[in-house]
């Protein structure tokens, strides 16, 4: 029971951390690096899905730098089923967002795996 309630607070507060990065940094202060929240080999496969996300209009264009934590949040809200368009991203479509960074995460290291043993 503990393993879970230390898995739902992680999940949790990555989640957070998103939410509160999903607008970058006030002016003058620095913008989180993204290995606060994801893993430094998670960089490539963030950055394959921001490639595709990226719609043709500035509104759907990723504004922030890559590597920062803003960046990430930003894919994930898309992932998320955020639009763009209306309103800020919440706590539910980042978690959405998150789990399907996590799952195609998954899938990424099934596929690397079966192409070690062959």
């Amino acid at each position: 029971m503990s393993n879970l309630v230390t898995a739902a607070f992680v999940a949790a507060v990555i989640v957070q951390q998103l939410v509160h990065a999903r607008d970058g940094a006030p002016p003058g202060d620095t913008l989180r690096p993204i290995e606060d929240a994801f893993e430094p080999s998670d960089r490539p496969l963030l950055e394959a899905f921001c490639a595709k996300l990226e719609g043709n209009t500035a509104r759907q264009k990723n504004p922030h730098p890559k590597g920062s934590l803003a960046y990430a949040a930003w894919v994930c809200a898309r992932l998320g089923g955020w639009t763009g368009y209306y309103g800020k991203p919440g706590p539910i479509v980042m978690l959405d967002g998150w789990q399907q960074f996590q799952a195609a995460k998954r899938g990424v290291g099934l596929l690397l795996s079966a192409f070690d043993n062959v």
